[in-house]
């Protein structure tokens, strides 16, 4: 894994934002196929700004082509992942209890790159966190720049609880 300090950022909205985090990801490609996905859609409020974030998506704990995530936001904001994951990692934490159902995982931790409206060229970094039904305690972060030059943050969202919606770990299943 690799921690990645980024500090002062701005958000691209008026007013804008600054802050400081540290996110985790894979540095490398994951290898070897796990058994576990992501499901989920609905929606979560940013911290600071009340911006209202909606979501939906399958991702699996490998690197193949069947994954999908879409975010939206005020006022007309998108991003679609079309490509590849670049790095996944999954992981089981005992101390969350995502069932039912039961499942290898309750957190994912992903890069990717997409379309911010529609113009190719973007990244997202992401963690997604299954903890428990119906949805109340789960959990989501999401960080949108572009690719070219990271200094450019079309999205930031801390992790954060969920204020709608749900995050569900499974059992992976055959890609299509």
């Amino acid at each position: 894994m690799t921690a990645l300090a980024v500090a002062a950022w701005g958000d691209g909205a008026a007013g804008g934002q600054s802050t400081s985090v540290t996110v985790t990801y894979p540095a490398e490609a994951c290898e070897q196929p796990t058994l576990g996905r992501f499901t989920g859609g609905g929606r979560q409020i940013r911290l600071g700004d009340g911006v209202r974030i909606t979501r939906g998506l399958t991702i699996h704990c490998d690197l193949k082509l069947s994954n999908n995530l879409q975010i939206n936001w005020p006022t007309g904001n998108k991003f679609h992942m079309t490509e590849h994951l670049e790095t996944v990692a999954c992981t089981d934490d005992p101390a969350i209890h995502q069932q039912p159902p039961p499942a290898p995982l309750d957190t994912l931790i992903g890069r990717g790159t997409g379309r911010y409206n529609n113009v190719p060229g973007y990244t997202i970094e992401f963690t997604l966190v299954d903890a428990g039904e119906p949805g109340g305690n789960d959990r989501s972060a999401f960080r949108i720049y572009q690719t070219s030059d990271p200094a450019n943050v079309v999205l930031d969202v801390p992790l954060q609880q969920l204020d709608g919606g749900n995050l569900q770990a499974h059992y992976d299943q055959p890609h299509k």
